[in-house]
C-alpha cells in the first residue's frame, strides 16, 4: 500500500493551510509551493501573520481562499 503522503524531492511534506498554520505558531516559517520561491514566507511578527516579500520587507498578511484552501503549505528551511 502507498502512503497518501506526498514527499517533495527535497523531503519536505505538503500541508494544509490549519497545519501550516500551527507550524507558525511554534516558531517556523511557512510557504506555498506555488509561490516557487522559499524567500517569501509568511511568519508571525509582533504579533501579527506577516509575509515577506521577495523585496526583504515584511507586509501585513491578507489570506486569501487560495491561501486557506491551499494543500502545498510547507516549511522553510532555517537556512532560508
Amino acid at each position: 500500500m502507498q502512503s497518501p503522503i506526498v514527499h517533495q524531492q527535497d523531503g519536505t511534506v505538503p500541508m494544509d493551510f490549519p497545519m501550516a498554520l500551527r507550524q507558525v505558531m511554534i516558531g517556523k516559517k511557512i510557504t506555498k509551493l506555488e509561490w516557487g520561491n522559499p524567500k517569501i514566507f509568511i511568519r508571525m511578527k509582533d504579533g501579527f501573520l506577516t509575509i515577506r516579500k521577495e523585496d526583504g520587507r515584511f507586509h501585513s498578511l491578507m489570506v486569501s481562499d487560495g491561501d486557506i484552501l491551499g494543500e502545498d503549505w510547507v516549511v522553510v528551511p532555517d537556512d532560508n
